[in-house]
């Protein structure tokens, strides 16, 4: 594991607003029982969302598609493997990660069924991680109390994501042709679909 030093001073080098991100951290944690986890947590935490969204715009402003893919191949863990990486908890890890962004996403949205379908899923997916990982490990799946909550998560998301489609089936669209690009109107927002495909993101 770095140091708290070493994580320091690779922030230093991507010019990272650790002291902005500290005074958010001081805000919310009270105890000060673990200062110096916490420190790790929150410099190791930065410099993963960091190198994440460096990561991110590498792939998405590929020219084209066989880019992009080389790029991905170059970089995901499905083709580059790392000697003592635990799949398993790296994986469980992620999905917590990708929960947390979500929970972000929907705080911020005021009718959001997707959202709320997707974290759902996410809740599911971690779930099934353990069951896996237990599985792997030798411990049986048969009986694992995470499969009733595998099991409710996913029936919620499927009756959000049904509810929430359901809504876009029955809102009136509005077609404006205007030269190379047609607009799409649903109620108060508007979508452009210009007809040519979207690199991936």
């Amino acid at each position: 594991m770095a140091t708290i030093g070493q994580l320091r001073a690779a922030l230093a080098v991507l010019r990272a607003e650790v002291d902005d991100v500290a005074h958010q951290v001081s805000e919310r944690e009270t105890s000060g029982a673990d200062s110096a986890g916490v420190q790790h947590a929150m410099l190791a935490g930065l410099l993963y969302r960091l190198i994440g969204a460096d990561l991110r715009r590498t792939l998405t402003a590929a020219p084209d598609l066989a880019s992009f893919e080389h790029r991905a191949r170059a970089a995901t863990p499905s083709t580059i493997a790392m000697r003592d990486e635990d799949l398993y908890d790296q994986a469980h890890f992620e999905a917590y990660w990708l929960t947390d962004r979500i929970a972000e996403l929907h705080s911020e949205a005021a009718q959001a069924p997707p959202l709320a379908a997707a974290a759902h899923t996410a809740e599911a997916t971690r779930a099934l991680l353990r069951i896996q990982r237990d599985l792997a490990q030798g411990s049986g799946a048969v009986g694992h109390p995470a499969w009733e909550s595998v099991l409710t998560q996913l029936d919620r998301a499927r009756a959000l994501a049904r509810a929430a489609h359901a809504a876009a089936e029955t809102t009136p669209q509005e077609r404006i042709v205007t030269g190379p690009q047609e607009h799409i109107v649903t109620g108060p927002q508007e979508h452009i679909v210009t007809g040519a495909t979207d690199a991936p993101s």
